[in-house]
């Protein structure tokens, strides 16, 4: 039987690196997506595209994997503190996965790369990492053949830092000492179809090319887009208190964990070649809000 793929989350932006992969190396790829917007970003690397939406409609999901050999999810709720839905954690992180997994059993799906995060369970306490281990449980249990890729951090995720920066200020928790090896999401989708060809199974921490602390990341934050930084103690719970009020009131799972990511060390196995400097040179300071 031909391998055929089912990207999940492929309009996300993680998905789409992953998506134009597919397409240059000439791998046949379905794509979900969960709107019309998601299906037009897609359809230069497929012309097969599932627009269905897992968290508002489970029952179209079915057969979503028919005919399907391997699944690659990169879905998932995003963590920017300047986006948000009305979907939980839960229900986007675990749930939504689930529900696919069980359309993938059905079907008899032989090979699945999940991509989680790091510090998924070892910090039930907050939803995100919670979120991502009950769904890597449950892959566990499906007995399929299969890959969890735990990346330390993206650099898109420190995109808030730009937005903040743009506002005058660039908040770091705490000493500012905490190290990480963040990576372009460009660099995880090459991990992501290495993964693929090789087959590689059990768990994996991912990490870019460079460590550096938070503070030294602040720093190259200001050194390109201005801004002030700001050390904020890490005894603060709140810390969108002392923060401009430029952040949606409902977000306090979001603020816990990134207090808890910036002051603890976040470092996994060297991968890739894109820099932090390298990626803020990319960013355009009129795209942020």
């Amino acid at each position: 039987m031909r391998e055929h793929l089912l990207l999940l989350g492929a309009s996300g932006s993680l998905g789409l690196e992953i998506a134009k992969r597919l397409k240059r190396d000439s791998i046949p790829f379905r794509g979900q997506t969960t709107s019309s917007s998601g299906e037009e970003k897609l359809k230069p690397y497929t012309d097969d595209i599932w627009i269905v939406d897992p968290v508002a409609n489970p029952e179209s999901v079915k057969g979503v994997t028919e005919g399907v050999t391997t699944v690659i999810s990169g879905m998932g709720k995003s963590v920017s503190l300047f986006k948000n839905s009305q979907d939980t954690f839960y229900e986007v992180d675990y749930l939504a996965n689930a529900h696919i997994l069980s359309d993938a059993i059905k079907n008899k799906v032989s090979y699945y790369i999940y991509v989680s995060i790091k510090e998924a369970g070892h910090n039930d306490q907050y939803a995100i990492p919670k979120s991502h281990k009950q769904f890597e449980e449950s892959l566990h249990n499906s007995k399929i053949s299969h890959c969890i890729l735990r990346p330390v951090g993206f650099y898109s995720g420190l995109h808030d830092l730009a937005i903040m920066a743009k506002h005058h200020v660039i908040p770091v928790i705490g000493n500012g000492e905490a190290k990480t090896n963040s990576m372009a999401q460009g660099d995880m989708a090459e991990v992501v179809i290495s993964t693929l060809k090789r087959k590689n199974t059990g768990v994996h921490l991912i990490g870019g090319p460079k460590i550096h602390t938070r503070y030294e990341m602040a720093k190259m934050i200001k050194d390109r887009l201005g801004g002030k930084i700001i050390k904020i103690p890490s005894t603060v719970a709140d810390v969108g208190a002392v923060l401009p009020q430029i952040f949606d009131k409902n977000l306090h799972e979001k603020m816990g964990f990134f207090k808890y990511i910036t002051t603890h060390d976040m470092i996994g196995e060297k991968n890739g070649t894109v820099t932090f400097e390298e990626y803020l040179n990319t960013v355009d300071i009129n795209d942020l809000s």
